[in-house]
């Protein structure tokens, strides 16, 4: 006998008797209605989530990672428009990154792009798009992510083993809408397309840029530039010899007569000291045979020969001893004494003549350009320089050029550059820039049409390339 009760396994005495509790069977429609619910709480909380994360890439992240239980599909992707590629695979479910040159995600990016309205939601089956794919999961569901004006700028393509239900559509297609809300937050799709152009523009735009190709402006380049003095007194080494010491440090204000280096003397003393020997001996020859002459006719012819090697070696001596005294080098005039370092000079070998230290003028100065021989074209005509010093930048100041080099030496890099000197402008009150400064000189030429500036250098390196 059938009965609408059912004995729970735990009995409870009451009284001594069995007490049974009626339990009803769940019907069909119920376990539906109880499995709906829980699909909506979990659409709920997946909707919760969403409002939640921070970024574009978790909500993307979000969307095909956590959606698989709610919509059943087997693997998801992502798909985002790109300007001139249409739509690309950006990211996949269970995969951190994807390779954007698998021939896969190719095919896939292939099968999108092939579908007749992007924006519109479709199901296809896989097997007759992925013909050279063993792709295990068949059936695709493509949902568009659209923005205000219902144009996709993304796309999710979800895929599974069986038909898609149309429960599984509704769902599907609800969740995308959600997760476009969030994407378009992060990131509006205005960003993502490529803007687009009356068609007046199309013609109008080559004609102003061929317009402005005409412009005239001035011929400008850039080089190094160094402050140095102008017209530089150079004090050269007098001798052949070691340099054993330098008396004042760079940079430093030295009077007319102040010792500035010294060669090394022990040659030199050594030789003035056999010379004066020789004067003595030659000396004494000279005295016995003129003691002697009176008596020895031999004795007598030879007073010319012994007074001529006198003279001869008394020369050498005064030549010994002058090279002596010139071992010390001393200021000729007052000025600003320029050279590198002491260490680059002591005990440095030097030839007669070699340059060693300049004397200069603090208040002549010139400025220094070195013109690299590709923007050499820029010193035609009368060109002005702008000067932008290293050390102060804001404060430039201006200059004219007075001597260019005729022929391109290699500079420090390796760089063949024109030697170009230029003259400060001279301005009241203005205080002239100390020696040894840098900065970058902006030297400004004749006037070139503005298509001619920008397009100079590529038409040189294209003439260079095929020899034309």
């Amino acid at each position: 006998m059938n009965s609408p009760y059912r004995v729970h396994p735990a009995l409870l005495s009451q009284n001594g008797k069995t007490v049974a509790f009626p339990v009803q069977k769940q019907r069909p429609a119920d376990q539906q209605s109880a499995a709906s619910n829980n699909r909506l709480a979990q659409l709920l909380k997946c909707e919760g989530e969403l409002r939640q994360l921070p970024t574009w890439a978790a909500t993307v992240f979000h969307g095909l990672n956590e959606t698989s239980v709610l919509i059943g599909h087997a693997q998801a992707f992502f798909f985002r428009a790109n300007n001139r590629e249409g739509f690309r695979c950006e990211a996949a479910s269970s995969v951190a990154a994807i390779d954007a040159r698998a021939p896969l995600v190719a095919a896939l990016n292939s099968v999108v792009n092939r579908l007749e309205d992007p924006a519109k939601v479709c199901g296809f089956d896989l097997r007759t798009s992925l013909k050279s794919q063993t792709y295990p999961h068949h059936f695709a569901l493509w949902i568009p992510v659209l923005d205000a004006k219902a144009k996709s700028f993304a796309g999710f393509l979800f895929v599974r083993d069986d038909a898609w239900p149309d429960a599984g559509r509704t769902v599907a297609e609800r969740l995308v809408g959600a997760y476009g809300h969030a994407l378009r937050v992060h990131k509006p799709p205005q960003l993502l397309r490529r803007p687009s152009f009356p068609k007046w523009a199309l013609y109008g735009l080559p004609l102003a840029l061929a317009v402005l190709a005409l412009v005239p402006v001035p011929m400008t380049t850039l080089a190094p530039f160094e402050i140095v003095p102008r017209d530089p007194v150079p004090v050269t080494s007098p001798l052949d010899g070691v340099i054993k010491l330098i008396g004042p440090e760079p940079n430093s204000v030295v009077k007319a007569g102040t010792r500035l280096f010294q060669l090394e003397t022990t040659d030199l003393a050594a030789k003035a000291e056999i010379a004066a020997q020789q004067v003595v001996v030659a000396e004494a020859k000279l005295s016995t045979a003129q003691n002697g002459a009176f008596g020895d006719k031999d004795l007598k012819r030879s007073v010319n020969t012994l007074m001529t090697e006198l003279a001869l070696a008394k020369a050498e001596y005064d030549l010994a001893a002058s090279h002596l005294r010139r071992a010390d080098v001393v200021a000729a005039e007052d000025g600003l004494l320029v050279y590198s370092s002491k260490t680059e000079w002591l005990g440095k070998p030097v030839q007669t003549g070699e340059k060693v230290l300049e004397i200069a003028d603090p208040k002549r100065v010139a400025v220094r350009i070195d013109v690299n021989v590709h923007d050499a074209v820029a010193l035609q005509g009368e060109a002005g320089v702008r000067l932008f010093f290293d050390a102060d930048p804001l404060k430039p100041l201006d200059a004219a050029i007075y001597e260019r080099s005729y022929n391109a030496k290699e500079i420090p890099g390796g760089i063949l550059a024109f030697a170009v000197r230029a003259q400060l402008s001279e301005e009241e009150g203005s205080e002239l820039p100390r020696i040894g400064l840098r900065g970058t000189a902006q030297l400004i030429g004749e006037d070139v049409s503005l298509g001619y500036y920008l397009l100079r250098r590529p038409l040189s390196e294209v003439r260079q390339y095929f020899g034309i």
